[in-house]
């Protein structure tokens, strides 16, 4: 299980540009704008951009998301009977993620893992995800 804190944005390029300056190696980056993947030597930091662009009620706000080796149906299960209860499991074109609330109410994100979909650059899936659509 990998862990990624999403710092929320004003300005993807610019937060960018200045984790850049301390050191963070851009791994991806969203042609829209609205997301990229900064990779550091002791784990990686996401910027996303803040949900109302506008206001940016969010910005300044940090989740957390983990990555997963494992499938997530199982991991569903074990959060279930623990008295959990996590969103349906969501299929997007970064790959499949669900979200479940933690003991305090802040929600979580866990992705699946896919060797395929993180080999491929966001441009690739984000073009072959608009293709699938009718």
């Amino acid at each position: 299980m990998r862990l990624t804190p999403i710092r929320f944005v004003r300005d993807v390029e610019a937060s960018r540009a200045f984790y850049a300056l301390l050191g963070l190696a851009e791994q991806t980056e969203a042609t829209s704008g609205t997301w990229a993947d900064l990779n550091a030597g002791g784990g990686s930091l996401g910027l996303h951009i803040a949900r109302h662009p506008g206001t940016h009620d969010d910005a300044g706000a940090v989740a957390l998301q983990f990555t997963s080796d494992e499938k997530l149906e199982p991991l569903a299960e074990r959060l279930a009977a623990a008295g959990f209860e996590t969103s349906p499991v969501m299929d997007e074109t970064f790959g499949r993620f669900l979200t479940v609330l933690d003991p305090d109410g802040y929600r979580i994100q866990v992705n699946e893992a896919d060797e395929d979909l993180q080999n491929l650059s966001y441009e690739i899936r984000e073009s072959a995800a608009l293709k699938q659509q009718p």
